[in-house]
């Protein structure tokens, strides 16, 4: 038979530690073989793997794309971290996974050549449990999966002459290189803009800084090639003493922008630099001076230089500049709005609430406020503070009146998305959502938004593709990363949940949903007296009386404390303003304590009850296993599908 030469992504697999397992017992090696061999074989066939052979512990397979082989081996390791061995008193297996795409030659039904050579080469530098592929690979799937790629530091192939460039492949959620690597950027720039200084000689125009800041990122996203990090993780450096290097590495960014803003009077002066985050290098530098009423042309010119700056396409001609606002105290209302709503306190989204009205009193043809408007109901409907039946009216033609005062607004679309989630209209959530992220493919509250809308109807794993996409644009979003923990918990991958959740309360030591999600997962898994000791630490800290008492009571009635979770639930109802929370947390409660003929009562009574995120837990959460078997759950689920607007 005349061989056949063709492109091909060959794996190799191998057992960590599976000769000293033989040496042990060759009888349970030979079972953990078998039992390892039955796992692999159907994800090979899964990906169209083509099984050339084995070789004792290790597997040689072929692929027709880098892409699926990838796909298999982050599958393959995900697998072996969630399944049990079937031997009982031995430890999980271990692979280390080598990919290389290159020509190979077939002869005879084995496969040889150089890409066979690099691929057996590269496995043995993987950690136990982990990838590693060539740059041939990575710049096949990188942006397709969702991992990071971490190049390693001249990694030395044995016969192997030509120089090759070797990466560890790290699934979202998992911790970053050591220091004995580096991350290499993706095609795609990306770029961290760096809270603004205020220069201005009252110091009380701090938050016109920050909301420029938050603009600039805005206009900077728009550039189709750029991810630029969202505003939420990079606050978090204002004032920072930390290195740009050092931040560049936290945020995974190949370059920062950082700059100070002058205003006084009309007058405004903006300096900008761009610096690349290797070599801590300037890139482009300029200063401008303009008329505060050409804030939005400013914030252009910027985006331009940028795009100039990395050779980048700015944005389509088609797409037209955002309509400036027709007076500027609308817009420096409308930042310091911007400025309290970022902060997500219940007090100061309500005065956020005040400065968006403010500003379309003074404007009423800026689309921004408007949005604004909108995104201060859903968050008061969100956190139970505010009648939905108020608020929804309000919120919807907010965000209505925003779209058509500029339908390419993308923050319009996502907060009518928003409104359309609280709405129960799932359908056309997302459609708002996807609108708002194909004007702005990295905007991170929209992924989000659009994650919870698509759990709440049954959508588990396209949920996560856009979680995980938020996490990539806003890291340090403690709302993003609670939502990437609840995504890895219902998933089965325990243990990142728990890191996540940990880091969340790092970030935002009130998060309540974190707290509460927290605990379950330490009930369920067998460590009460540390949840216990968590919930007793949330009880006693800074958050405010309502949201103790909420968590307190889904806590409690989590750990079968009945009378306990009685007496938060009164006095939840007693306490002003907690009325909307009582009544709301009531179906969950009951489900947690067993009493399923009243949580299915309430719910069966109401199906459009339940907001989208409570529906996501019904569906998913691993607290509710036994509501989800009562024969009832198919009709919940019936009727709530019944409810939703048929698709546009």
């Amino acid at each position: 038979m005349t061989p056949v030469r063709r492109l091909a992504a060959i794996m190799f697999t191998d057992i960590v530690g599976f000769t000293a397992l033989a040496q042990s017992s060759e009888r349970d090696a030979m079972r953990s073989l078998e039992w390892h061999n039955e796992l692999l074989r159907p994800f090979f066939a899964r990906f169209r793997g083509r099984e050339v052979k084995t070789m004792g512990d290790s597997f040689l397979v072929e692929f027709e794309s880098a892409l699926e082989a990838t796909t298999c081996a982050l599958e393959i390791q995900r697998a072996l971290e969630t399944v049990e061995p079937s031997i009982p008193g031995r430890p999980r297996l271990r692979l280390r996974i080598g990919i290389h795409l290159g020509d190979v030659i077939e002869s005879g039904g084995d496969v040889l050549g150089d890409a066979v050579n690099i691929a057996s080469r590269i496995e043995p530098l993987a950690e136990p449990g982990g990838i590693c592929v060539t740059a041939q690979v990575a710049d096949q799937v990188r942006n397709k999966v969702e991992a990071a790629f971490v190049r390693l530091e001249g990694p030395q192939l044995k016969n192997v002459q030509a120089s090759i460039g070797v990466y560890r492949i790290v699934p979202s959620g998992q911790p970053q290189a050591e220091a004995s690597t580096t991350t290499e950027p993706s095609p795609h720039r990306r770029l961290a803009v760096l809270p603004f200084t205020n220069m201005s000689p009252d110091p009380q125009d701090e938050f016109f800084a920050d909301g420029l800041t938050e603009e600039i990122i805005t206009e900077l996203s728009r550039i189709p090639s750029l991810q630029v990090i969202a505003r939420t993780s990079v606050m978090r450096y204002k004032n920072t003493s930390k290195t740009v290097r050092e931040i560049g590495n936290e945020l995974r960014v190949s370059d920062v922008m950082e700059g100070s803003v002058r205003k006084a009077g009309n007058r405004i002066r903006i300096t900008a630099q761009l610096i690349d985050v290797g070599s801590e290098a300037h890139v482009w530098a300029e200063r401008f001076d303009r008329e505060l009423a050409d804030i939005f042309a400013v914030q252009g010119d910027i985006a331009s230089s940028v795009a100039k700056a990395f050779d980048l396409r700015f944005q389509p001609p088609s797409m037209p500049t955002r309509p400036s606002p027709q007076r500027v105290e609308a817009y420096t209302l409308y930042l310091r709005g911007r400025f309290l709503w970022n902060q997500r306190t219940v007090a100061t989204v309500w005065e956020a609430l005040h400065r968006f009205e403010e500003a379309v009193a003074i404007d009423p043809t800026f689309p921004l406020a408007y949005s604004g408007i909108a995104d201060c109901y859903s968050i008061l409907i969100d956190r139970r503070r505010i009648a939905s039946s108020d608020a929804l009216p309000k919120s919807r033609a907010a965000a209505e009146q925003g779209l058509r005062l500029d339908p390419r607004s993308a923050e319009a679309h996502a907060s009518l998305g928003l409104v359309l989630t609280h709405s129960g209209d799932f359908t056309g959530a997302e459609r708002e959502l996807r609108a708002a992220i194909s004007l702005r493919p990295g905007y991170a509250a929209a992924h989000h938004w659009l994650y919870l809308d698509l759990l709440s109807v049954g959508r588990a794993e396209e949920a996560g593709v856009e979680i995980a996409k938020a996490e990539e644009s806003d890291p340090m979003s403690s709302a993003v990363l609670s939502m990437g923990a609840f995504q890895a918990w219902i998933t089965g991958r325990n243990e990142e949940a728990l890191r996540k959740w940990d880091w969340t309360l790092e970030l935002n030591p009130v998060s309540d949903g974190a707290t509460i999600h927290q605990i379950s997962l330490l009930v369920l898994t067998g460590r009460r007296e540390e949840a216990v000791r968590r919930l007793e630490a949330y009880r006693s800290g800074p958050a405010d009386l309502l949201a103790r008492l909420w968590v307190s009571c889904l806590c409690h009635a989590l750990l079968g404390d009945r009378p306990q979770t009685e007496k938060d639930l009164s006095e939840l109802a007693a306490t002003p303003g907690g009325e909307f929370l009582s009544e709301s947390v009531q179906p969950m409660t009951a489900a947690l304590l067993g009493d399923l003929d009243r949580a299915y009562g309430i719910l069966l009574g109401d199906p459009s009850a339940p907001d989208s995120f409570q529906r996501a837990s019904f569906r998913y959460s691993p607290t509710l296993e036994a509501f989800r078997a009562d024969p009832r759950f198919n009709e919940l689920i019936r009727r709530w599908e019944s409810a939703l607007p048929p698709a546009a």
